[in-house]
């Protein structure tokens, strides 16, 4: 017995023509392997997002100086 996820795909696949299911297959083939690969990643968040942007080479860059914009308000104790 198919599922109604399963045999919305089968009409849907059924009423397109071979050219566009074999590209229905390589997209689904693709996500399934991005799943996996994102699922086997270790370390954490930013370990990965360091590891990502590594190439640009932003370590070097300088960090600009930071400014007041405003007085912030003084609050009184009771």
């Amino acid at each position: 017995m198919m599922t109604k996820i399963e045999k919305k795909l089968y009409e849907i696949t059924k009423a397109l023509p071979e050219s566009m299911v074999t590209e229905l297959i390589d997209f689904a083939e693709f996500l399934k392997q991005k799943q996996t690969a994102e699922a086997t990643q270790t370390g954490n968040i930013a370990q990965r997002i360091h590891q990502r942007f590594k190439c640009l080479e932003a370590d070097s860059l300088p960090f600009p100086g930071r400014h007041v914009h405003r007085t912030p308000p003084k609050f009184e104790e009771k």
